[in-house]
């Protein structure tokens, strides 16, 4: 991999690194650049935080949105084992973060809810293997929402946090440059240097990291190869019953998900999705169909909602590498629904490769190429 270095000489339209997107990963990746000195710009197509981190709930989850049980089976424990230490630190580090830039965090917990009994015995089975891992994890038969599910696994280390406040204030905390409205699309080698098209103006860069999660598809074929964009839909709503005020929920492999918000109203979304990695993204009903059953007063007719295009691999772990042919290229890409606990890891070690050399490690793309003997 090619390490990055500074630029010798300044030019106008010219800077050391293009970050592209200005979304948690984009903001960490470009901040980390400037503390390193480096001439850091980021070209957002939209705003700060338009795109999944400004649309998530916030809650900071550790692991990924399938339970711990089943990733141990198809991943293999020490895999999954891996996954999880690194999502909790990921967490624990965006909350730490959030803290010293005065964002406020709730460390309220988490709630995974079985929505059948072969989901509560995943659950069941979860809590067991995640407290023999050393992880912090309960399981109860109970029903804290009353809502007819079979099962409870509480994961008392997790957060809400507000991402798209977070995203700004570590641009603001590091006096990033950000072109909001500058939409990228082309890239073009220029010797050693990469010059990027995009809307409204032409930059002249050493190295370009892509941070566009569920975009990745419409600026490489390559990211086309292998992430699926995903449409992710939320819903701001009034739900009777009080116990939906006290900590954010997911349900159904994490497909689906609740967060109380301090105004008493909920958000409550999902992807449409049959599995959260198997296949392409599509349009299922699997979110209305589990409104009905659980949540029957809703009428997502009526109601307002947000979406955004979310990032899914082939195995469900964030990407990280740089294109063929084009070493200054690297991108970040793929975070499935977690990326407030992916953001910090990944920002992180794809920068240490970027100045170091350093070794991608469990994320590297490289997984996903040659005989497959690597791929988790």
């Amino acid at each position: 991999m090619k390490m990055l270095h500074k630029r010798e000489q300044r030019r106008s339209n010219a800077c050391d690194v293009v970050v592209v997107g200005a979304g948690l990963v984009g903001a960490s990746v470009a901040a980390r650049l400037t503390r390193e000195g480096f001439d850091t710009a980021i070209l957002e197509a939209r705003r700060i935080a338009g795109g999944a981190t400004g649309c998530s709930t916030g809650m900071a989850l550790a692991g990924l949105p399938v339970h711990y049980s089943w990733a141990a089976s198809v991943y293999g424990r020490r895999r999954a084992y891996q996954l999880w230490a690194l999502t909790t630190g990921g967490r624990d580090r965006l909350i730490e973060g959030a803290k010293r830039l005065g964002i406020p965090v709730e460390r309220s917990g988490s709630l995974a809810l079985a929505v059948d009994e072969k989901e509560a015995d995943m659950l069941w089975e979860s809590a067991k293997l995640l407290r023999e891992d050393g992880f912090d994890a309960s399981f109860s038969l109970t029903d804290p929402l009353d809502r007819g599910f079979r099962g409870a696994l509480h994961r008392p280390g997790d957060a809400m946090v507000d991402a798209g406040a977070l995203a700004q204030a570590l641009l603001v905390a590091d006096d990033v440059v950000v072109h909001e409205g500058t939409e990228v699309y082309a890239l073009e080698p220029a010797g050693d240097d990469i010059r990027v098209w995009a809307h409204g103006r032409t930059v002249l860069c050493s190295a370009v990291v892509l941070a566009v999660n569920g975009y990745a598809a419409l600026v490489h074929p390559h990211l086309a190869e292998h992430v699926a964009p995903v449409q992710g839909r939320v819903f701001a709503l009034e739900v009777s019953g009080e116990a939906l005020h006290d900590q954010p929920c997911t349900f159904a492999q994490g497909g689906q998900f609740l967060r109380p918000l301090p105004d008493g109203h909920v958000l409550i979304g999902g992807w449409d999705r049959a599995h959260p990695f198997g296949g392409r993204g599509h349009s299922d009903g699997r979110l209305e169909d589990f409104l009905s059953q659980h949540f029957p007063e809703v009428d997502l007719s009526r109601l307002d909602h947000r979406t955004e295009v979310m990032g899914f691999t082939a195995d469900g772990l964030p990407l990280l590498g740089t294109l063929p042919g084009l070493p200054q290229v690297y991108y970040a890409v793929g975070f499935a629904g977690r990326g407030l606990s992916w953001a910090l890891v990944a920002a992180e070690q794809l920068v240490d490769a970027m100045l170091n050399d350093a070794d991608l490690g469990i994320l590297s793309a490289e997984r996903l190429g040659g005989s497959g003997d690597d791929a988790p």
